[in-house]
């Protein structure tokens, strides 16, 4: 993405214990996690079948307070979570020090985290690919983490009407659910465009699906006016807002 396109990553450091915070700005990541994690546990056992979980190496990539860091590690998985702010990587580790739950947290950069080759067996990305000015660069370095026929797993915002109009006049501009400049429509990405971008880094791109509310508009608008919420998650056909999915690095011939 162009180094002109603008977008507020730098909020994220000011968040600190508040990524934990079920009530505070970020909780319709809370609201999210349980559907998203379950969709990257489910892959992850079909990738690597008979496998038991603390064997599989997760690499989470911008993995900000660590939701989605502690679900996997609660599961089982060895996970290396790398955020680029020093802030919020401190928030993540006392969390995870609270809980009981081990975590390797490290400040590092999406452009070059200096994990070694092959390292993952699978790299998380939720919701930060639209964050990254340079995406190619990003998945560049996620192709190199990974070890050959390892996944990707992700999240990330369609580049269309629907989701200008939900994510950020109606979430962020109206709602205050979203903190404003924090996304940039401009960096939404479409999926065929990922699909491209993907190939290029040796990817391929296996599946996307939608990511939303569980509750249609109608049962969702009372707590969404009253309280700012968002209820539960839930895989849908519809990928034109949030959507969900991985893609698979070749195998060595």
């Amino acid at each position: 993405m162009s180094g002109a396109l603008t977008i507020d990553n730098e909020y994220y450091e000011e968040v600190g214990d508040d990524w934990w915070n079920t009530e505070g700005p970020l909780r319709a990541l809370h609201e999210m996690n349980p559907a998203r994690t379950a969709y990257f546990d489910r892959i992850l056992k079909e990738r690597h079948p008979g496998r038991p979980a603390g064997s599989i190496r997760v690499v989470d990539l911008g993995c900000g307070g660590g939701l989605v860091a502690e679900e996997l590690a609660g599961r089982g998985y060895r996970v290396t979570g790398i955020d680029l702010s020093p802030g919020t990587v401190a928030a993540a580790r006392r969390h995870a020090a609270a809980s009981g739950v081990e975590v390797t947290y490290q400040v590092g950069s999406a452009y070059g985290t200096g994990l070694a080759d092959g390292c993952a067996d699978a790299v998380v990305a939720s919701d930060v690919l639209e964050h990254f000015q340079d995406l190619p660069a990003a998945l560049a370095e996620i192709d190199r983490l990974l070890a050959p026929g390892g996944v990707l797993l992700f999240d990330t915002v369609n580049r269309t009407v629907r989701s200008y109009l939900l994510l950020i006049l109606v979430a962020e501009k109206l709602l205050g659910i979203i903190k404003p400049g924090t996304h940039n429509w401009k960096m939404f990405i479409r999926p065929a465009e990922l699909r491209v971008l993907l190939a290029s880094a040796g990817l391929r791109l296996a599946a996307t699906h939608g990511l939303g509310p569980a509750r249609a508009l109608p049962r969702l608008l009372p707590g969404l006016l009253r309280h700012r919420r968002l209820g539960a998650f839930t895989l849908t056909g519809d990928v034109s807002a949030s959507y969900i999915g991985h893609a698979v690095k070749r195998s060595t011939s």
